[in-house]
C-alpha cells in the first residue's frame, strides 16, 4: 500500500474549530484519561514481513550470532525513540503543524515540507521555518502555539500507541533489560505521554530534546541515554523510526533496529543492522 499519502484531518479542520470542539481541553497530556484504544486515520495500513521500506525488504541483513545471540545476550539496555517508535504521532504533529500555518499564518505546509524536519527538535524545526518564512511571533508562541494544537488533537483522538509496542517493552524489562527513551520531544510532552500509557516507571532514562544541544542525526542524544544507564553504546539497542534517528544511533556506536511507520516506510533504511515491520518481529530478535 504505497499509495499517494493520505492528509489525517480534513483540510476544513482549522484551530477555531478544534478549540471550540466539544470537551477538548489541551492543557496537557495528563488530562488524557483514555483506554487503550485505537487511534484512528480513517486508513488502516497493512504491514507484512513482504513489504519493503526504503528499498530494503524487513530483515534485509543477516543477523550474526556476534550480533545479538538471543539467549547469551551480548546486548544489556534497549534505546526507543517516542515519536513514531511508540505512538505513531509523526501525522499529529504534522497536521498540528499545517493548521498553525495554514490557518493562522496564512502559508501552505504540505506533507514534502515537513519531511526534512522528521526526527529533529521543534527548536530546531521552528527556528529554521521562522527565518525561512520571516514570521514576526517569537520562536517561544510559535513552538506553544503549535504545542496546544498538538494537544487538542491528541485529546480529541486518543494517543496512537503503536500496536503491540507497551506490552513488548513490559516484557523486555521483565527479561532484565535496562531500558531508556531518547527522543527529540518536548519534556512536557514526553513525560506526560509516558504517564499515561502507564509505561514511564519501566524506563531508567528519559533523554529529550530538552536535554541536547546537537539534534539528530548527530549522536548526542543516544550518547547520553548511555551515560544515564551507565552502559557502554556498543552494548545498547536502538529502536527508530526514521533514516535521521538510524544514523544518529549508529553514529553513538548501536545496534539498531528499523521500525518504520506509515510516514517513514519510504525512507532509506541502508545503514539500520536490521529493519522490523512489527513489533513482533522485534520480539523475535530481542527475546
Amino acid at each position: 500500500m504505497m499509495g499517494t499519502p493520505l492528509r489525517v484531518y480534513p483540510p476544513i479542520l482549522t484551530a477555531k474549530k478544534l478549540r471550540t470542539a466539544k470537551g477538548c481541553q489541551w492543557n496537557t497530556i495528563s488530562d488524557l484519561k483514555i483506554p487503550r484504544r485505537t487511534f484512528s486515520l480513517g486508513i488502516r495500513l497493512a504491514e507484512t514481513a513482504q513489504q519493503g521500506y526504503g528499498g530494503h525488504r524487513i530483515g534485509h541483513k543477516p543477523l550474526l550470532d556476534n550480533d545479538m545471540d538471543k539467549h547469551g545476550r551480548k546486548f544489556e539496555a534497549i534505546v526507543f525513540d517516542m515519536d513514531g517508535v511508540l505512538i505513531d504521532s509523526e501525522p499529529v504533529h504534522y497536521e498540528s503543524t499545517r493548521i498553525l500555518f495554514e490557518d493562522e499564518f496564512g502559508i501552505p505546509f504540505p506533507e514534502s515540507a515537513n519531511t526534512e524536519f522528521l526526527g529533529s527538535t521543534d527548536r530546531y524545526m521552528f527556528e529554521t521555518l521562522k527565518a525561512r518564512h520571516q514570521l514576526e511571533p517569537p520562536l517561544e508562541e510559535i513552538i506553544t502555539r503549535r504545542k496546544r494544537l498538538y494537544m487538542e488533537l491528541l485529546i480529541r483522538d486518543g494517543l496512537p500507541w503503536r500496536d503491540g509496542i507497551r506490552e513488548l517493552i513490559s516484557d523486555l524489562a521483565n527479561s532484565g533489560y535496562r531500558l531508556a527513551v531518547a527522543t527529540s520531544g518536548l519534556t512536557r510532552i514526553v513525560e506526560p505521554t509516558l504517564n499515561a500509557g502507564q509505561i514511564r516507571h519501566l524506563f531508567e532514562a528519559v533523554v529529550t530534546g530538552d536535554d541536547i544541544h546537537t539534534p539528530k542525526p548527530a549522536p548526542d542524544i543516544y550518547l547520553e541515554a548511555a551515560r544515564r544507564l551507565a552502559v557502554d553504546p556498543s552494548v545498547c539497542v536502538a529502536i527508530e523510526d526514521t533514516d535521521v534517528g538510524v544514523r544518529a544511533a549508529k553514529s553513538a556506536g548501536m545496534w539498531v533496529i528499523a521500525f518504520p511507520n506509515s510516514t517513514t516506510r519510504g525512507m532509506d533504511f541502508g545503514p539500520a543492522d536490521f529493519v522490523a515491520g512489527t513489533s513482533g518481529e522485534i520480539r523475535g530478535r530481542l527475546l
